[in-house]
């Protein structure tokens, strides 16, 4: 029983953490919030489809916002004239 708890928790055939926006629906019930729910819903099965996981998929995202390079040294340590 215990040998499982490091597995993701899942409804059906989705991820638990990739259905966040279907409560963006239950929150305001609209049609549009509904079909961005389910949109959200769809883009993160399909990551997982292709062998992304919910957290890996955001730090993909991420790196593809801030870049490839990512320095070392922190913004503030850094010496520009020496």
């Amino acid at each position: 029983m215990w040998r499982n708890t490091m597995l993701p928790v899942r409804i059906y055939f989705v991820d638990a953490r990739a259905l966040i926006p279907v409560l963006a629906f239950v929150l305001q019930w609209r049609m549009t919030t509904l079909y961005f729910a389910l949109a959200g819903v769809v883009v993160f099965v399909l990551l997982e489809w292709l062998g992304l996981t919910f957290p890996a998929a955001l730090r993909t995202v991420r790196r593809l916002i801030v870049g490839r390079i990512r320095p070392a040294v922190p913004s503030w340590k850094k010496r520009y004239y020496a």
